[in-house]
């Protein structure tokens, strides 16, 4: 669903009424600028972001020993 940013000051009940059930774009001027969606959906895809971040870094990440951690942080001391 595209709608304008006029149309939400003016049915703004019923717009999110809509973004419970599909994402809504709204444009200013003629181009999209904001994504309106319900919160359950914005939980699931900030899970996805989370979840693939996580995987990633796991794949890709340096680790170091128990030991060079340990001498890292006396150094701080």
């Amino acid at each position: 669903m595209h709608i304008s940013a006029t149309e939400l000051n003016k049915r703004p009940g019923t717009v999110l009424e809509m973004a419970a059930r599909e994402p809504v774009f709204i444009e200013k001027s003629g181009r999209p600028s904001v994504v309106m969606i319900s919160y359950q959906h914005y939980q699931e895809l900030e899970d996805a972001f989370w979840g693939t971040l996580a995987e990633t870094l796991e794949k890709t990440a340096e680790w170091t020993s128990a030991e060079e951690t340990l001498n890292f942080l006396k150094k701080g001391i």
